[in-house]
């Protein structure tokens, strides 16, 4: 409506981003890659958060080559598509959820937003953020973050990763705002720029997660404790890692 398209996750009880739902999110990014549309809103029709990140159970062998090709295919389109993006996050804004935000143009978060990549912990590592993260907010930070430190709004904010912190309660409006506000202006214009300006990151950063999934597959999808630590969350105990 009004030259904007909104998508919003809507999977209770925390948009955890499975195969389908991943697929699903493509095929409308897809239809919004179109001259018509200025402003693209993610969003999350949920209390508790923007997204939890991707599904544990889509990390295992059988799921797993599915679940990497729709990620790739989410960082693609998100990199190349016609209009400006925008991310509406609040709340839980984990692993493959705060990928979805890095790869948005604008990012307003609400000020109860955590954001943070825990795949560590699960004996694994999230390839978007580790071929995006440096970018935005240098090595060291980006390290820290990759190794699962979370972080809040604000934090996020002053390293990069965030545009605007607002107050949660004012989050739909405040973007409705920002949406509204930029669809008004020239398409072309605004086409123009958001090919420019991702022109320049969009090869080097597809390039390096490649590299960064290919690494995965090669390492980390096999693994003995990547296996486990999938195990040791979907029991609610700690991993016992092998180290293999």
């Amino acid at each position: 409506q009004d030259g904007i398209a909104r998508i919003t996750l809507n999977r209770p009880p925390l948009n955890v981003l499975d195969v389908e739902m991943l697929r699903r999110l493509n095929e409308a990014l897809r239809e919004c890659d179109a001259t018509s549309i200025r402003v693209v809103v993610l969003s999350s029709a949920l209390p508790r958060g923007f997204s939890a990140g991707v599904e544990v159970r889509d990390h295992r062998a059988g799921r797993l080559e599915a679940m990497l090709s729709e990620v790739r295919e989410n960082a693609r389109l998100l990199l190349t598509l016609k209009p400006l993006t925008i991310a509406a996050i609040h709340g839980s804004t984990l692993g493959g959820g705060a990928e979805i935000a890095l790869l948005c143009d604008l990012v307003l978060a609400g000020d109860d937003t955590v954001f943070g990549f825990p795949e560590i912990k699960l004996g694994a590592f999230p390839p978007v953020a580790a071929a995006g993260l440096p970018e935005i907010c240098g090595a060291p930070r980006a390290m820290r973050l990759l190794l699962g430190e979370a972080i809040t709004a604000d934090v996020a904010k002053e390293a990069g990763l965030v545009t605007q912190v607002v107050p949660a309660a004012q989050l739909t409006e405040r973007v409705d705002r920002l949406a509204t506000d930029l669809a008004a202006r020239s398409g072309v214009a605004l086409h123009a720029l958001t090919s420019a300006t991702r022109g320049q990151r969009a090869p080097a950063l597809l390039q390096r997660l490649d590299a960064a999934i290919a690494t995965y597959r090669a390492t980390v999808g096999p693994s003995r404790d990547a296996e486990e630590g999938i195990r040791a969350f979907l029991e609610k105990r700690a991993p016992a890692w092998s180290h293999r």
